[in-house]
């Protein structure tokens, strides 16, 4: 068997070999993102089997990787268009299973990221439940304070309030009084009108003689002349 043939050889076996881990590697990471493999309630389960296989893939895909390299070096780069196609149909499916690996392999991560990063906070909430006591003392400390300082807000606005109706009672009080002095003094303003009413009457009544008496006098100048 010839230098080409033998590597054709290990090219499909190594075909044949990544297609089915690259497909066992995909169920897996289907299982870890369903949550097969990891409880929420618990810390992360970590999956042997996972870490194998993608370690098998990293191995084979870089022996394929060589494996086509010597393909194209062999019998000195003197290749035949039949070999040149076949050795661009191992790039293209070198470059697939890498790509599909790399992404599932992705996923697989942010997954275990995810859980982690759940993990590490359920353990900082049972660290913060050890101070649970003292920090609940001073919630209701701070509680009881917020509580008087409103009582004290409404007492405060109480006596305001009664401060405000002392004076507001004064008030109305002088002007009570002020009303029963007028009152009072009403009567004597009544006098007055009366006095300058009856005085008037004197004027008129005065007027009216010196009237009467001139036209006496006119008639009399006129006709006894």
């Amino acid at each position: 068997m010839s230098s080409w043939d033998s590597l054709h050889y290990k090219a499909k076996t190594l075909e044949a070999r990544l297609e089915k881990k690259v497909q066992n590697y995909s169920s897996i990471a289907q299982k870890i993102n369903a949550n097969f493999l990891c409880d929420e309630e618990n810390p992360l389960i970590e999956n042997n089997d996972e870490q194998i296989v993608a370690s098998e893939i990293e191995r084979d895909l870089a022996e394929l990787y060589d494996c086509i390299q010597q393909m194209r070096s062999c019998d000195g780069g003197s290749l035949s268009n039949h070999q040149e196609v076949l050795i661009k149909r191992y790039y293209e499916i070198h470059f697939d299973y890498s790509t599909e690996f790399k992404n599932t392999s992705a996923t697989v991560q942010r997954k275990r990221d995810s859980m982690e990063l759940m993990q590490s906070t359920r353990n900082s909430r049972k660290d913060d439940s050890q101070d649970s006591s003292i920090s609940k003392l001073l919630r209701e400390k701070t509680s009881i304070a917020a509580s008087m300082k409103s009582i004290n807000d409404v007492i405060s606005q109480a006596f305001e309030t009664k401060n405000s109706l002392t004076g507001q009672r004064a008030s109305l009080t002088g002007s009570s009084g002020g009303l029963s002095n007028l009152t009072a003094n009403v009567p004597g303003f009544g006098r007055l009108i009366d006095g300058i009413q009856r005085k008037k009457s004197r004027e008129t009544m005065i007027i009216a003689v010196v009237v009467g008496v001139l036209c006496c006098f006119v008639i009399w100048w006129v006709f006894l002349r």
